[in-house]
């Protein structure tokens, strides 16, 4: 088993904690075990006009055309 060093987000040690808690196992197998949870989850996708579209989760922020532009201005 690998050790190493990580730096989380806040919200994602207090959900970490949280989920260490209920399962009554330790903050690193918590995290391992969501982080397989998070790679093994299928990618939704649908056809749009010809484009594939990725189905985000309910809880995934909005992606504006504000955004879009900005990026697209980042192009080379």
């Amino acid at each position: 088993m690998a050790r190493t060093t990580l730096q989380l987000e806040d919200d994602a040690v207090r959900l970490s904690k949280a989920y260490a808690a209920r399962h009554q196992v330790t903050l690193g197998q918590a995290v391992s075990t969501l982080v397989r949870q998070g790679a093994e989850r299928p990618m939704v996708t649908s056809e749009r006009n010809g484009f594939r579209v990725l189905q985000l989760d309910q809880r995934s922020p909005r992606v504006t055309a504000a955004q879009v532009d900005k990026l697209l201005d980042e192009l080379p």
